[in-house]
C-alpha cells in the first residue's frame, strides 16, 4: 500500500476517532467510540426543518442560530475555541479540562490515552469554517461547525484535507461550560 493511501485511510479513520461518537447504549464519548465508522449525520437531506439531533434549519438548508443570551453565547464560544486551540496545539491537559468528567460523559483514563496516541502519531490540523450556536437551553448548548481537518504523515509530511459537520454539546457544571459530547460526521 503506498504512502498516500495510507495516509488517506489514516485521516478517515483519525476523524472519526477523535470525533468522539458515541452509541447510545454505552455513552462513554471517547475518542474511540467512532472508530466502526458509525456516527450521526446533523442534518436531513429531504428538507425537513428539523434533525434528529434538533437542529433547526431554514427553507435553504441553512442551520438557524438559537437565541443566546449575549454572556452566554461569550462563554460558551470562548470554551469551543479553546477546545479547538488545545487540540491543534496537541495541549492535552488544556483539552481533558474542558471536557466534562461525569457518569454518563466522558472517561478520563480512556480520553487521556487515546489522546496521547493521536498527538503522538499524527499531525492534526482542525480549522472551523463556520460555526453557530444552534440550539441552547439554561445549562446546555449546541454548537454546530463546519470544519476540515488536515492530517499531516509525519513521516512522509503527506497531508490529506477532509470536511465534516460537527456538533458539540456543552453542559454549565458550577458555572463552567464543559464540553458533554461531540458528534462528527466526515463529508462524503
Amino acid at each position: 500500500m503506498n504512502k498516500f493511501l495510507k495516509t488517506a485511510i489514516a485521516a478517515g479513520l483519525l476523524a472519526v476517532a477523535l470525533a468522539g461518537c458515541s452509541d447510545e447504549e454505552q455513552n462513554t464519548n471517547s475518542a474511540d467510540d467512532g472508530l466502526a465508522g458509525e456516527g450521526q449525520d446533523t442534518h436531513t437531506s429531504d428538507g425537513i426543518e428539523e434533525s434528529e439531533e434538533g437542529i433547526m434549519l431554514d427553507e435553504d438548508g441553512n442551520v438557524e442560530s438559537a437565541e443566546v443570551p449575549a454572556e452566554a453565547e461569550e462563554e460558551i464560544m470562548a470554551v469551543f475555541d479553546e477546545y479547538i486551540e488545545t487540540f491543534n496545539n496537541k495541549d492535552l491537559e488544556g483539552y481533558l479540562d474542558l471536557l466534562l468528567f461525569e457518569e454518563g460523559y466522558y472517561d478520563e483514563e480512556e480520553e487521556r490515552a487515546a489522546l496521547e496516541e493521536v498527538f503522538t502519531q499524527f499531525d492534526v490540523h482542525r480549522e472551523v469554517v463556520d460555526q453557530t450556536i444552534s440550539g441552547y437551553e439554561e445549562g446546555s448548548a449546541e454548537v454546530f461547525t463546519n470544519m476540515e481537518l488536515t492530517t499531516t504523515d509525519p513521516d512522509t509530511e503527506a497531508e490529506v484535507t477532509r470536511g465534516g459537520r460537527q456538533v458539540t454539546i456543552l453542559k454549565e457544571v458550577d458555572g463552567e461550560w464543559k464540553i458533554a459530547s461531540i458528534q462528527f460526521i466526515a463529508a462524503p
